[in-house]
C-alpha cells in the first residue's frame, strides 16, 4: 500500500517510519496507516530501521500521537522507551561537556562554535531526540591582536594535550580527542577540501558566514555557540552530500527538513554549482513529499528517487561485513569505487586524487 503523501515507491516498514517522523514534526496525526493492524515483526523491523538511520528518538516522539491506538508490543515499547531515555541522558552529558569545553576555551581568548550535533539541536521539536555521536567543533580566536585563527585552533589542541589527554593529528580535516568521555573534533576546515575541488570555495565561504550566536541548552542550563542559520544550510547540506556515496541517512533529511520548518530555505549567495543545488533541491523535495515540510525549490525533483534510493538502500555502509585482510581491502576497495560513482553525480572529483588521499591517509594511519 502507497500512503497518501507519497509518490516514490517505500517498503511497508519504510512507510510506517516516515510517518512517525512526519507526525514528530509537524505535529499532524497520520490517518493513511491502521495502527492497530501493523504486526509485531513490523514494529520490530521499524525500530531496528529507525536505530539505524539515527532517528529512534524522534521516531518516538510520533509514536506518542498513535500510541493509544496503535498495536505496539509492550515489550518492544519499554526497549524503545528505555532507548530513548537513555538517549536523552547522553544528549545533556554531550551539553554539559560542549558547554564545559567552550568556557575551558574563552579563558585562553578561544571561541569555539558547536557544529551539528547538539549545537543544531535546538531547530528539533524537542532537542534532546536529535541524535549525534561526537561533538564537532570550530575554534577561532577572540582576540586577532593577540593570534590569529589558526595559532587559536593549534593552542586548542595543545590546552587538552596539557590535561594528558591524548590529541590526533593526523587528520588534515580536524583533530581528534576524548574528553569527558565523549569524542571531539576540532575542524581546521569544515569541509573536504583536500579531496573535492568543490569544497574549497565554500569551505571559505562558510568561513565568512559562521557569525556565531549564543544558543541556551537543556532549558538555559548550560550555553555554548552555534552557527548562523546561512551557515547551517550550506554546511549541513555540503556535509550530507559528501556522504551521499555511502552513509547518507534519514537522520541527514531530518535535519534539513528541521532547518527548512524554521529558517525556509537559506543558502547564502555564492552557491552555484549545479549540480550540488541539484542535490540540494533534491533534498528539499524529499522532505516535502516525505516529510511535510512546505518549500518551493525548482532544482532537484528529477534526482529526488535516485537519493531516496541510495539514503535506504545503500550496499555498503561504515561496518565491514567481512573478516580477513584480503576480503576488507577488497571490500573497501569496491566501497570507494561505488561511492566514488556516486559522489559524482554531485561533485566533480578526480578519482586518482581520491585513491592518492587514501593511500596517504591509511599509511599515515597506520604510523608508517
Amino acid at each position: 500500500m502507497q500512503i497518501d503523501f507519497m509518490t516514490i515507491e517505500t517498503t511497508r516498514t519504510e512507510q510506517i517510519l516516515l510517518a512517525l517522523l512526519r507526525m514528530a514534526l509537524d505535529g499532524t496525526a497520520c490517518t493513511d496507516i491502521e495502527w492497530d493492524k501493523i504486526s509485531e515483526q513490523e514494529w520490530k523491523a521499524c525500530y531496528r530501521m529507525a536505530s539505524e538511520q539515527g532517528v529512534m528518538a524522534m521516531a518516538w516522539d510520533g509514536l506518542q500521537q498513535v500510541m493509544s491506538q496503535s498495536s505496539l508490543p509492550r515489550s518492544l515499547k519499554i526497549t524503545w522507551g528505555i532507548s530513548v531515555q537513555n538517549y536523552e541522558q547522553t544528549y545533556e552529558h554531550h551539553c554539559q561537556t560542549a558547554a564545559e569545553l567552550s568556557e575551558l576555551y574563552q579563558k585562553h581568548e578561544i571561541g569555539m562554535v558547536q557544529l551539528k550535533g547538539v549545537g543544531f539541536s535546538a531547530y528539533y521539536p524537542i532537542p534532546a531526540h536529535r541524535e549525534g555521536g561526537d561533538i564537532d567543533i570550530y575554534t577561532y580566536s577572540m582576540n586577532h591582536q593577540t593570534r590569529d585563527d589558526y595559532e587559536a585552533n593549534c593552542l586548542a589542541d595543545e590546552l587538552i594535550l596539557k590535561q594528558g589527554i591524548k590529541v590526533d593529528t593526523r587528520s588534515l580535516k580536524h583533530s581528534t580527542f576524548g574528553y569527558k568521555g565523549v569524542s571531539v573534533e576540532n575542524h581546521k576546515t569544515f569541509l573536504s577540501v583536500q579531496i573535492n575541488p568543490a569544497a574549497v570555495p565554500m569551505d571559505k565561504l562558510l568561513r565568512e558566514i559562521i557569525d556565531p550566536v549564543t544558543t541556551e541548552l537543556c532549558e538555559g542550563k548550560y550555553r555554548i555557540l552555534t552557527p548562523s542559520p546561512a551557515f547551517n544550510a550550506l554546511f549541513l547540506s555540503f556535509h550530507a552530500a559528501q556522504h551521499f556515496g555511502y552513509g547518507f541517512r534519514l537522520h541527514h533529511l531530518v535535519d534539513w527538513a528541521c532547518l527548512l520548518n524554521r529558517e525556509g530555505f537559506c543558502m547564502p549567495q555564492g552557491v552555484t554549482d549545479k549540480r550540488f543545488l541539484n542535490f540540494v533541491g533534491a533534498m528539499t523535495h524529499l522532505c516535502n513529499e516525505l516529510l511535510g515540510t512546505k518549500v518551493q525549490v525548482s532544482d532537484g525533483e528529477d534526482f529526488m528517487e535516485a537519493l531516496y534510493e541510495q539514503m535506504m538502500h545503500s550496499p555498503y555502509s561504515e561496518r565491514i561485513p567481512v573478516k580477513g585482510q584480503m576480503a576488507v581491502v577488497w571490500y573497501k576497495l569496491k566501497r570507494m569505487l561505488y561511492s566514488h560513482k556516486k559522489l559524482n553525480m554531485v561533485f566533480d572529483i578526480p578519482l586518482p586524487k581520491r585513491i592518492i588521499h587514501s593511500i596517504w591517509f591509511h599509511l599515515k594511519k597506520s604510523g608508517r
